[in-house]
């Protein structure tokens, strides 16, 4: 009964706020973070939409949001993006280029494991060649063509060599990413220990997990214990937030910021720009998206600006078909694609379907807009000449064995470089490439760039992939989503990273009670 009373106030509450929108009341989330420091102690309680039971416990063989948000918990990367966007190291001490830029020296931060060994050099170099192993490379292999697994070396119990096969400024880079995380040796999966900010109490995939402060961490730790609680859908998540059972609603659904601000000043939404994106994939060994001319049919048909106001309520920005927008060579340059109805049709009529297509879309609730994105594109498709059909899947069988074999599909991306989201998504053997696309100029470009030290030149030559992905590229990538996320006014030490994912780029180590 009190459940139901306290839904009742929460409708009330709504149809309250949108009154007072209506006379001009500012409903806009705060981007501020917080200033008071937290106090240690407590149990934080985090609600988040994106678990499944597809999440892993092995940081390199991560695929899903909830898998991401696990890893940074419990393990540390040696790199990672900072609240400015840019890369920072993290269990590195330093991260430094020789002169030809061909030999790279890391040097560790003095941590420990969970078991309370060192973390050592031999370690860092256990996690590489564990990645790069030729019998069974991980997905992360990708992001590393530049590292001779043979050639990664021990200075001393602190200080790792990379002889690199080849020159490159990326490398700092490619260390960010959470699959990238390091791992003792003799990693086991099944009882993972790491380095990170919070040790793993218990794990029900898709349901909870549970963790506790790792009390010799190199940076302070505030809250004792952490709970990731999942939620089926927006709605319920933030009930909960407002009903005390959590103090955080990561990556809350944009429509309930309204419900959260009438609540009361017991409760914050917080909200920054990011480069989290929920991009639709076309499948080019599926028909019609074999044919260049509909896939660029599709991008026509879309309406971004709508998509930002009737799916985010204004929360989001406009996509350009590209990834990465925070990343130094995102070029800013190429003309943003506009709907064009009288395009999109004239172009499916040269495909040979000048009485339309019909497609099947295949998609997850991976985030809580994910459902609304896909009905506004079945609607603004259909006046272009594309029938959608829209499957609705849950996330374990959107990531099982049919990955990469649906025409249409839905993922979402965010918190890579360029050249990290091609090596996991576009060039030639990237482990998430579920719309086959190969382009031999692409790739030939990318190879270059990846050797290329000078900025200038390496930029240039990204604006090249770029002009590929634009023209005759297999994503639609329509908006950038800003993270915004609810949490109680107890809570404090939560900040922006623009290029991760979730509530304060999961970094929940900063994140503790404004009182004991």
């Amino acid at each position: 009964m009190k459940r139901n009373v306290r839904r009742a106030a929460i409708v009330a509450c709504l149809g309250l706020l949108l009154a007072a929108c209506s006379s001009g009341a500012d409903t806009t989330p705060s981007t501020t973070a917080p200033t008071a420091k937290p106090s240690p102690g407590g149990t934080l309680r985090v609600g988040i939409s994106a678990l499944n039971s597809a999440d892993s416990l092995d940081p390199a063989r991560a695929t899903t949001v909830g898998g991401y948000a696990i890893a940074r918990q419990l393990f540390d990367t040696l790199t990672e993006y900072g609240t400015a966007g840019t890369v920072v190291p993290r269990l590195a001490e330093s991260v430094m280029a020789g002169t030809t830029a061909d030999i790279w020296t890391v040097k560790l931060r003095q941590a420990t494991w969970h078991d309370g060994k060192p973390v050592t050099a031999d370690d860092v170099i256990y996690s590489i060649k564990r990645i790069l192993n030729p019998a069974d490379p991980l997905p992360p292999a990708s992001s590393l063509p530049f590292v001779d697994a043979e050639k990664v070396t021990k200075v001393d119990d602190r200080t790792v060599q990379f002889a690199l096969k080849y020159p490159t400024m990326v490398f700092p880079d490619a260390l960010t990413s959470p699959t990238m995380a390091i791992v003792p040796t003799g990693f086991d999966p099944k009882s993972p220990i790491g380095s990170g900010p919070f040790k793993l109490d218990a794990f029900t995939a898709g349901q909870k997990v549970t963790f506790t402060k790792n009390a010799s961490y190199f940076k302070p730790v505030y809250a004792d214990k952490l709970e990731f609680i999942s939620f089926a859908d927006g709605t319920a998540q933030v009930n909960a937030l407002i009903g005390n059972q959590i103090e955080v609603a990561s990556s809350m659904d944009s429509s309930l910021v309204p419900v959260v601000q009438a609540a009361g000043s017991g409760y914050k939404v917080f909200e920054y720009p990011t480069s989290g994106t929920l991009t639709w994939q076309m499948n080019v060994q599926q028909k019609p998206f074999d044919n260049p001319k509909v896939r660029q049919a599709l991008r026509l048909a879309v309406d971004r600006a709508q998509i930002v106001e009737q799916v985010y309520g204004g929360h989001a920005v406009v996509g350009n078909d590209i990834f990465s927008p925070f990343d130094a060579g995102y070029d800013k340059s190429l003309p943003q694609r506009e709907r064009n109805l009288a395009e999109a049709k004239k172009l499916l009529t040269e495909a040979g379907f000048p009485n339309g297509v019909e497609v099947q879309l295949t998609a997850a609730p991976i985030q809580p807009t994910a459902n609304r994105q896909n009905d506004v594109l079945v609607q603004q498709a259909k006046e272009a000449g594309f029938t959608i059909h829209f499957n609705k899947v849950d996330a374990a069988t959107y990531y099982g064995d049919g990955y990469g074999t649906y025409p249409l599909s839905l993922s979402f991306w965010g918190q890579l470089s360029i050249f990290d989201q091609a090596a996991f998504t576009i060039v030639n053997n990237a482990p998430y490439n579920a719309t086959k696309w190969q382009n031999d100029a692409y790739n030939t470009l990318y190879e270059k760039a990846v050797r290329t030290v000078d900025e200038a030149a390496r930029i240039d030559l990204v604006h090249q992939m770029q002009k590929i992905e634009y023209d005759e590229g297999p994503y639609v990538v329509a908006v950038f989503l800003n993270n915004i996320s609810g949490y109680s006014a107890r809570v404090s030490g939560y900040k922006s990273y623009p290029n991760s994912d979730g509530a304060s780029g999961y970094n929940f180590y900063e994140v503790g009670f404004t009182s004991p």
